[in-house]
């Protein structure tokens, strides 16, 4: 069976072109702000041990695998003219592993392994966006 797609990323210039093979494909990344006019990030929540949850929704006209999420966690200092010596701060990428059909919505659930550590000499500030998918014509 063939599949025939191609790569979306912000960060990377290939493209999947069918089975095994792989050409490039410069006019298929897309700058970042564009990625989330392909995927909306709604009713996000974010936990005290960094947990984050929310809900995509492909406004796209095709099909969306393998959506990639970058959640960064901040480190903010509480006084940040002396900041410490260790900044907790961290990021990671998360796939969403469902497939969304164009218009459809799929609910995304991310927790940072190890969890944010607890210190009361800062905050974190939690953010995430869309950082890459596969999107499939039909």
């Amino acid at each position: 069976m063939e599949t025939r797609g191609w790569l979306v990323v912000a960060a990377l210039s290939i493209a999947v072109c069918g089975v095994g093979r792989v050409a490039p494909a410069a006019d298929a990344v897309l700058p970042r702000e564009d990625l989330s006019k392909k995927v909306l990030i709604r009713d996000a929540t974010i936990g005290d041990d960094g947990a984050v949850a929310g809900t995509l929704v492909n406004t796209s006209g095709h099909r969306l695998k393998e959506v990639r999420l970058l959640v960064r966690h901040d480190w903010l200092w509480r006084d940040e003219f002396h900041p410490g010596p260790d900044s907790p701060g961290t990021a990671g990428y998360y796939v969403v592993p469902q497939e969304i059909p164009p218009g459809g919505s799929v609910s995304f659930s991310y927790r940072p392994d190890p969890p944010l550590p607890r210190r009361s000499d800062g905050t974190f500030q939690t953010t995430v966006e869309v950082a890459g998918l596969l999107e499939y014509p039909d």
